[in-house]
């Protein structure tokens, strides 16, 4: 790790990983550390440096007029925006979107740390700076540094502001709509559980199963999963859902190829809290599949166990539950 990692990790984000992180966490941290605010910070301070000439020996009421707005809008800017709903083919275009906002943003605020230091020790600086404003060739320079730098700091604002427009073309709908499926999901999750645990007939209860499978495979296909299967999954819960007087051995079997499925889909469990609902639901999915002659409320206890402990597997991970790490 380059002195900027290690600044930003163990001084200023030193309290943020003093937190149990998952991989997940950990790894979206570390490489924003890495790609975003180091390159930020040093880029800005490069821009710095550059600029020093420009405070020196040029007027910089002209300078701090033109700043201040920028960093205004370009702070704004960055503290607005929200990358959490991003695609996941799109996860490398945000992390540069975000970096151009910023870099913005952080040269800014150096430009303007510089600015408020030479002013505080002008008298330091006043044989310099009467040198330099007596010759043109240093006058030019210092205006040509500063333009590359005032150009480059709009540049950023500019570029950061075009992605993320575009990227927030990409998602249009996207985040309300896997927002509501995310709520009904779990609402169904724990109705189903509650009604299952009532032992209200299993007439009713094939009617839940299917229901809350269909909008939990619909969520997972809001999150941006790619698989051919969720489509015959959803139709195999419609089917359990519109006939749910089918026989009960039929009803079981669909229950439990619907459980299977979900299980397979869940391929990213990192916390200790997750991993022990996860067990605990394989082991109640291996009992209803290997006990053939439970009575048919131990079958129901069994089936509102399973999601209840899918719905706190939500709560916990919500659609890192089916991303790769």
């Amino acid at each position: 790790m380059t002195l900027i990692d290690n600044f930003i990790k163990n001084i200023i984000l030193k309290d943020f990983f003093k937190i149990e992180l998952d991989s997940v966490q950990s790894e979206i941290a570390k490489d924003s550390i890495k790609n975003k605010y180091s390159k930020a910070v040093a880029k800005a301070l490069g821009s710095g440096l550059l600029i020093i000439p420009a405070i020196l020996f040029l007027n910089t009421q002209i300078l701090v007029s033109i700043l201040i707005p920028i960093t205004m809008v370009s702070g704004t800017a960055w503290f607005a925006i929200s990358l959490a709903n991003l695609k996941k083919k799109f996860e490398q275009f945000g992390l540069e979107l975000t970096q151009n906002l910023f870099d913005s943003f952080m040269t800014s605020l150096v430009v303007l740390g510089l600015l408020a230091f030479f002013s505080f020790f002008a008298s330091l600086f006043s044989e310099i700076v009467i040198i330099g404003q007596q010759d043109f060739t240093i006058q030019l320079i210092s205006a040509i540094l500063g333009i590359i730098v005032v150009f480059r700091i709009l540049y950023n604002l500019f570029a950061g502001s075009l992605k993320y427009d575009i990227n927030d073309a990409m998602l249009t709908g996207q985040a309300e709509a896997a927002e509501q499926f995310f709520k009904k999901s779990l609402s169904l999750l724990h109705e189903s559980a509650n009604i299952l645990q009532s032992g209200r007939g299993l007439t009713v209860a094939n009617y839940h199963i299917g229901r809350s499978f269909y909008e939990l495979f619909a969520f997972i296909r809001a999150t941006g999963v790619m698989n051919g299967r969720l489509d015959a999954l959803m139709k195999r819960a419609l089917d359990l859902k519109r006939n749910p007087s089918m026989s009960q051995k039929n009803a079981d079997a669909i229950a439990i190829e619907l459980i299977e499925n979900f299980v397979s889909y869940c391929i990213n469990i990192e916390s200790g809290k997750a991993r022990k609902s996860f067990e605990n639901l394989k082991d109640e999915l291996n009992c209803l599949k290997n006990n053939k002659k439970e009575p048919q409320e131990v079958v129901d206890s069994r089936l509102s166990t399973i999601f209840k402990e899918i719905a706190e597997l939500l709560e916990i991970q919500g659609e890192f539950l089916f991303k790769k790490k």
